[in-house]
């Protein structure tokens, strides 16, 4: 029999906005409160001693099931219902709608009562799937967004190409090459984006190996000659960060490339990137080759390379030094964003 309405206890239920329903262990209902009447468009007469079944969904009416008696031959006395997802009632017009749940037992009057609370959460639930939907349309305008930058880069690396065929100096050849690898060094940090389902962050190891694996191609040197050696923890970083520092990186490396081993001189190339246990980014760049010459000063050198190396530190807040020989070694330390 259902709960008497004039009862104290059955009136507080009633005034909850929520469905309370309690069944017997039989699973039938002896309890359907207002909330539940307006939830599920039956009057409480109507559903009174009726099985759980009637307000749910044909395909999960066994599962519920189920679910109820194993509750019920379990220690735990309270449990939310549909952990991993929401679950699902249906109305008396047949329709269905998502629902948080949760179950609880209790002994009353010498019998055995299960007691579902249950919040109707279809309004949420399509605001979610529209917040979804939104959002996923957004990241697939960045991805187009990344993907026409990193086109345009590439025409403007293209145009640099076209105009150097017209150059006899050998000098002004290098450095409208040197200027492609920059703009290619930019144009990775786009694609690596729009192939990433994380829009947010680079994988930077990975873009290292990639970066480092262009500047051989284009300085035409092979592996057997130069070796890469990189030891790169996994490391993330967003745009603002990856930019200067992976264009620190392509000028460090096209200098050891073009200037640590002359004549076929053979070598080794290593780069090294670390996160610290106060959380800062320590960056190494290195080569074996025949170093700088005695006495030069780096900090204060006018060549392009050198002075974007030092300007694009200062964007990153990061301490440059210069190791020690044999070779070149530079070593930035820097904080990733947060």
């Amino acid at each position: 029999m259902l709960l008497d309405r004039s009862d104290p206890l059955a009136r507080i239920l009633d005034l909850a906005d929520d469905a309370i329903i309690s069944i017997d262990t039989g699973q039938h209902i002896i309890l359907f409160n207002h909330g539940a009447e307006r939830m599920f468009g039956y009057s409480a007469q109507e559903v009174e001693g009726k099985p759980l079944d009637i307000l749910l969904p044909a395909g999960l009416a066994e599962i519920h099931r189920a679910h109820i008696h194993q509750f019920h031959q379990s220690d735990v006395t309270a449990r939310r219902m549909g952990e991993r997802s929401v679950i699902h009632g249906r109305r008396r017009d047949g329709t269905e709608f998502p629902a948080e749940a949760s179950i609880s037992r209790v002994e009353v009057d010498g019998r055995t009562m299960f007691t579902v609370f249950m919040r109707d959460v279809t309004r949420r639930t399509v605001a979610e799937e529209q917040l979804k939907a939104s959002l996923h349309e957004k990241e697939a305008l960045l991805k187009e967004i990344h993907h026409r930058v990193k086109n345009n880069l590439q025409v403007i690396s293209s145009l640099l190409a076209l105009q150097a065929r017209a150059v006899t100096d050998d000098t002004t050849k290098q450095r409208f090459q040197e200027s492609r690898d920059r703009i290619h060094s930019m144009a990775l940090l786009h694609e690596s984006l729009y192939q990433s389902d994380n829009l947010a962050w680079i994988d930077f190891p990975e873009y290292i190996r990639q970066l480092a694996a262009h500047l051989f191609r284009s300085y035409g040197v092979t592996a057997e000659r130069i070796r890469l050696r990189t030891e790169l923890d996994r490391l993330f970083l967003n745009m603002d960060t990856a930019v200067p520092c992976g264009l620190i990186i392509n000028e460090l490396i096209s200098n050891s490339l073009k200037y640590a081993f002359p004549g076929g001189r053979e070598g080794e190339i290593h780069v090294e990137l670390r996160e610290t246990a106060d959380r800062f980014a320590d960056l190494t760049v290195a080569d074996n080759g025949v170093g700088l010459a005695p006495g030069f000063d780096w900090v204060n050198a006018r060549s392009l390379g050198l002075r974007l190396v030092r300007t694009l530190a200062q964007q990153l807040d990061a301490s440059l030094e210069m190791g020690e020989g044999p070779g070149t070694c530079f070593h930035l330390r820097f904080r990733p964003a947060a």
